[in-house]
C-alpha cells in the first residue's frame, strides 16, 4: 500500500514538474511553500509541521497551499522527492558510468556530502525529521534507501572479499552512513541553532565513511587507501528552481507581499511594453494587464515601487501632469524571470 501511494505521489510530482519548469506562478508558489516547509520542519520538527505554520512562514494563503498540495504529508514527501532529483542530477553530470565501482561510490558520496554541507537545514529534514514521518514520506525514504543499497551491493561483483558480503552488508552500510550523518547534522543544530542553513562539516567525513564502505568488498588495504586519499575538489552545485531548498532563488522571500495574479500581470506588462531606458505609463500598464480602474492600477504600481520591484524614471515636472514612466528594477526583473512572464517578442536594440 505504501509503495502504491509513493508511486501515485511520484506521478503527481512528475506532472507538477512540467508546470514548474514552465515558470508558472503556481510553480513559484510551490517553491516558496517547500522552502518554508523546510524551515518549519527545521525549527519545530515533524510534530510541529502544519499547513498553517508553512503558510505563515511563506506569506501564502492556506487556500493556495491546498491548491498545490493535498496535505502536509504530500508537501513533506515533495521535499524528499525534489531533493533526490537534485542529487541525481548532480551525480549524473559527473558521468561516472565508466568508472570502477569504488570510484563511483566515492564521487557519489562526495556529491551527497557537498549537497548536505551546502544546505544543512534541508539535509537535517531529509535525514532526521523524515525518520519521524510515515505514509508517503516513509515510502519515499524507503525507496531511496533501496536505491542506495543497490548501488553498494554492486560492490560484491567487484570486490575480493565476496564471501564476506551480502545484500545485508549493503543495507547495514547505508544505515550506518545515514546514522552518522544524521547524528552530525543534529549535533550541528544543537550547537548553532536550527537556523543554521550551511556549514562545512560533513564533507570531512568522506575518507572514513568510504573506508567503512569499501572494507567488506575490497579489504582492509583498500579501505586504508581510501581513508588517506585527499578529498576531491569541492563541487559547484548551482541552485535549481525545481528543488526545495532553504537557499532557493525566491526573489520575493524577503518582501512583505504575495505574488498574486494581478501583480504578475502588471509586472508582465512593464516587461513587455518598455523599451530601453523608456518606461510605460499607468494607463498603458492598466490596459495591458486588464485592470479597468486606472486608480487601482496606480495604487498597485506605487506599492510595487515601495517593495523595490518597479521604479519611476519620469524626469519632468509631475505637477504639470506628466505621465509616470515605470521600469522594472533588478529585483523586478528577477521576479519576472522566475515566474516566466516575459513573452518572447522581438528585441529592440538600443544602438
Amino acid at each position: 500500500m505504501a509503495a502504491e501511494r509513493a508511486g501515485a505521489h511520484r506521478r503527481k510530482a512528475n506532472a507538477a514538474q512540467g508546470l514548474r519548469r514552465a515558470g508558472s506562478i503556481t510553480g513559484l508558489q510551490r517553491t516558496r511553500l517547500l522552502g518554508a516547509a523546510v524551515g518549519v520542519l527545521g525549527e519545530r520538527g515533524h510534530a510541529g509541521f502544519t499547513a498553517a505554520a508553512v503558510c505563515e512562514r511563506a506569506g501564502i494563503s492556506r487556500r493556495t497551499f491546498y491548491e498545490v498540495f493535498e496535505n502536509c504529508e504530500q508537501c513533506f514527501a515533495a521535499i524528499i522527492t525534489d531533493t533526490e532529483q537534485r542529487a541525481n542530477s548532480a551525480i549524473a553530470s559527473l558521468e561516472l558510468d565508466q568508472l570502477a565501482w569504488s570510484e563511483r561510490v566515492r564521487m557519489g558520496l562526495w556529491t551527497l556530502l557537498c549537497l548536505a554541507d551546502e544546505d544543512q537545514a534541508l539535509a537535517r529534514v531529509c535525514l532526521v525529521e523524515s525518520q519521524r514521518a510515515c505514509g508517503l514520506v516513509q515510502a519515499e525514504r524507503e525507496r531511496i534507501i533501496a536505491r542506495l543499497v543497490d548501488a553498494l551491493d554492486d560492490g560484491r561483483a567487484q570486490g575480493t572479499s565476496v564471501s564476506a558480503a551480502s545484500r545485508l552488508t549493503a543495507e547495514a552500510l547505508v544505515g550506518a552512513v545515514s546514522s552518522v550523518l544524521a547524528t552530525r547534522l543534529a549535533q550541528a543544530t544543537a550547537s548553532h541553532g536550527s537556523s543554521s542553513g550551511r556549514g562545512s562539516g560533513v564533507r570531512g567525513l568522506l575518507g572514513e565513511l568510504l573506508g567503512m564502505i569499501v572494507l567488506p568488498y575490497e579489504g582492509a588495504a583498500a579501505a586504508r587507501r581510501q581513508i588517506k586519499r585527499d578529498a576531491p575538489n569541492a563541487l559547484v552545485l548551482a541552485p535549481e528552481r525545481d528543488v526545495a531548498s532553504t537557499a532557493e532563488l525566491d526573489p520575493l522571500a524577503s518582501l512583505p507581499m504575495r505574488l498574486t495574479y494581478r501583480t504578475a500581470r502588471v509586472l508582465q506588462a512593464v516587461a513587455k511594453l518598455t523599451e530601453p531606458g523608456v518606461g510605460v505609463s499607468n494607463r498603458q500598464i492598466a490596459e495591458h494587464a486588464g485592470i479597468g480602474d486606472v486608480g487601482q492600477a496606480s495604487k498597485l504600481l506605487k506599492r510595487l515601487a515601495q517593495h523595490g520591484l518597479l521604479e519611476n524614471v519620469a524626469v519632468g515636472n509631475r505637477e504639470r501632469g506628466e505621465a509616470n514612466q515605470w521600469l522594472l528594477t533588478q529585483t523586478g526583473q528577477r521576479v519576472v524571470q522566475c515566474v516566466g512572464l516575459i513573452e518572447r517578442t522581438r528585441h529592440r536594440s538600443a544602438a
